[in-house]
């Protein structure tokens, strides 16, 4: 259960970080969307900067996750070393 629960959290973290850069995409003030395609898309000078604010804000918390992930892995390989023995 605690793998899966770990996979969620990874996953909701994912859906975090994409609905943010989404968000910022969709403010004009922060990302140009040309109606020729989005080859001519690009990020303003205050949009680079929302988003790396948003990227500086977010990575303690991937990191976070990150961390805890490692740590179930290293207790899962734990319990399975003592359970062969």
């Amino acid at each position: 259960m605690a793998k899966k629960s770990n996979l969620l959290r990874r996953s909701a973290m994912k859906d975090v970080l994409y609905g943010g850069i989404i968000s910022l995409m969709d403010n004009t003030e922060y990302y140009y969307r040309s109606s020729v395609g989005p080859a001519y898309n690009h990020w303003t000078e205050s949009g680079l900067e929302a988003l790396q604010s948003y990227l500086d804000m977010m990575s303690p918390k991937i990191a976070e996750v990150e961390a805890n992930e490692l740590d179930r892995r290293a207790k899962d390989l734990v319990l399975k070393e003592l359970k062969e023995s």
